[in-house]
């Protein structure tokens, strides 16, 4: 008889293509150094590729409640996706890699729980690290970027700069 896998994942065929924003309406990219960064951007710069974000979706095979939708973000640069990880120093980084068609095991550095918060903003909660949620921070190296970072849950929740807007580019 087999042995139903009640803790894994397994990849979707279904993505979605969206620009990020944070809450005041800079824009998430991937500069020249594979950095995730976010600045005010023009309606061209929003069109080039480094600033288009996949979000693919994941299938959960666990029997336990679900927290929201598992994705992963990326963008592709040069030929290779650029996805999202995350760090034990709450560090959200570009890591380029194939992904992965399952997943064993409950958290992964670059697989994230996504909810709608309301309407076109969401939250993306770690798997890696429970109750921590991809945010925005000032950059601690150029005051005029923001930096992508996780952001702990504290006892009155996650505030805005955790909620991520998604838009999709019209042209």
């Amino acid at each position: 008889m087999a042995e139903v896998d009640g803790d894994s994942f397994t990849i979707s065929s279904r993505w979605f293509t969206y620009n990020l924003q944070c809450e005041d309406k800079k824009f998430l990219y991937l500069n020249h150094e594979g950095r995730l960064e976010l600045q005010h951007l023009t309606s061209n710069e929003q069109s080039q590729l480094d600033c288009k974000f996949n979000i693919h979706l994941f299938n959960d095979n666990s029997l336990q409640e679900r927290k929201g939708r598992a994705v992963m973000v990326y963008a592709n640069k040069d030929g290779k996706k650029m996805v999202a990880c995350c760090r034990s120093n709450n560090e959200v980084y570009a890591e380029a890699m194939d992904l992965p068609k399952k997943i064993e095991e409950r958290q992964h550095k670059a697989l994230f729980y996504m909810t709608m918060v309301v309407s076109n903003k969401y939250m993306f909660e770690s798997t890696l690290y429970p109750s921590k949620f991809l945010g925005f921070e000032p950059d601690k190296r150029n005051s005029s970027l923001k930096a992508v970072v996780l952001l702990e849950k504290g006892h009155r929740g996650v505030d805005e700069k955790a909620e991520v807007t998604l838009t999709k580019k019209v042209i």
